[in-house]
């Protein structure tokens, strides 16, 4: 978004709590600060002072709290700034709730939800990167403008790379938090049964994720024991931007089994483009936000993910019938090229901000 903005004349600058850095990099200043250890007044404050430093004409905030600042800087300042949200996870999620246990639990979600609420009544227009996480807020919302903007990969960071695949060989990838909401334990079923049945293929993992709490770790850790002579694990940690883009053509096939939970089936999983845009198959969990964005069937699979025999099943087919494989591998990248990419919505994005600019 900021390159892009950037690119069609705009002075961009971004502001997070969650860093040091300070730089200026293709027209886009980064004035971050570590925010984690600050109470929410206090990040409050922070923001409002790099704003007040900036001096924007359009603020748009990720997440409620830097609403309700740039709403206490416009306020304060008596500027005529434009406020867009944009609407990127449900809020409050699982993951704002996982330390909360019976009546906290429900406590806290009510908080804030009326906090998420009342954020987003002070925002002068929406960003949604998806159809079902806007519903809420259009029915609470309805007058104000809003626009769907997917977060496609931008192609010139996509070092596409042809795909071939080795005989008695098979690479496979898990990237991401490391938890059984995630999918975890379903993705190890898998190489396993695939071990199995195939005790003369020689299958390559690349694990590129965390745990984020040592709950996480308490339930996974054991699915990776007693492995099979025919895997082999490489563990890695988070991987920034770029290495996850080059780690994608180490990989044949992209498998994600999340769990079927509510929150799950109406997310739609950014990491499915960019697996698509590296032009390799994919099999995900039947989500229904993937059924309502998606050609899916054109270049992957849907599956229940606790079904690990189909879902070796389909693996073997691609391992057997070669033509399938290929053709997937060129429909990935094919309607990647065609719609589900960043050049192709950016400039639809520029015009909302500049129309948000014109409206002060």
């Amino acid at each position: 978004m900021g390159k892009s903005l950037s690119g069609t004349g705009h002075n961009v600058e971004i502001i997070s709590s969650k860093s040091y850095e300070k730089t200026h990099k293709d027209g886009i200043s980064c004035n971050c600060f570590a925010g984690d250890s600050l109470l929410k007044s206090e990040k409050i404050k922070k923001f409002i002072t790099y704003l007040e430093n900036f001096n924007p004409d359009v603020i748009i905030c990720s997440e409620p709290l830097p609403v309700l600042a740039a709403r206490l800087y416009k306020r304060k300042f008596r500027r005529t700034v434009r406020i867009i949200y944009d609407i990127t996870e449900w809020y409050p999620s699982k993951k704002n709730l996982v330390q909360k246990v019976l009546v906290k639990k429900w406590i806290t979600f009510l908080k804030l939800l009326s906090f998420n609420i009342f954020s987003s009544s002070l925002a002068d227009a929406f960003i949604f990167g998806e159809r079902y996480k806007s519903r809420p807020y259009r029915l609470l919302f309805p007058f104000k403008p809003f626009i769907f903007t997917t977060y496609y990969p931008d192609l010139q960071y996509i070092r596409y790379k042809e795909p071939a695949l080795t005989p008695g060989k098979l690479r496979l990838s898990y990237s991401g938090k490391i938890s059984l909401d995630k999918g975890f334990a379903n993705f190890i079923k898998v190489i396993k049964g695939l071990s199995a049945l195939h005790q003369n293929l020689k299958i390559e993992v690349k694990i590129s994720g965390w745990f984020e709490s040592d709950n996480d770790k308490i339930e996974c850790k054991p699915y990776l024991e007693n492995e099979m002579n025919n895997i082999e694990i490489f563990m890695s940690g988070k991987k920034n931007f770029i290495d996850f883009n080059e780690h994608l053509n180490e990989t044949d096939i992209f498998l994600d089994l999340r769990a079927d939970t509510l929150e799950n089936q109406y997310c739609l999983p950014i990491k499915l483009f960019y697996y698509a845009a590296s032009g390799r198959p994919v099999i995900f969990s039947d989500l229904k936000a993937i059924r309502r964005e998606v050609e899916i069937e054109k270049f992957g699979f849907l599956v229940k993910p606790g079904n690990t025999d189909v879902i070796v099943g389909i693996i073997s087919e691609y391992l057997g019938k070669s033509d399938l494989y290929y053709e997937h591998c060129m429909e990935s990248r094919a309607l990647v090229e065609e719609k589900y990419n960043w050049g192709k919505i950016s400039s639809e994005f520029v015009k909302f901000i500049e129309l948000a600019e014109s409206q002060r």
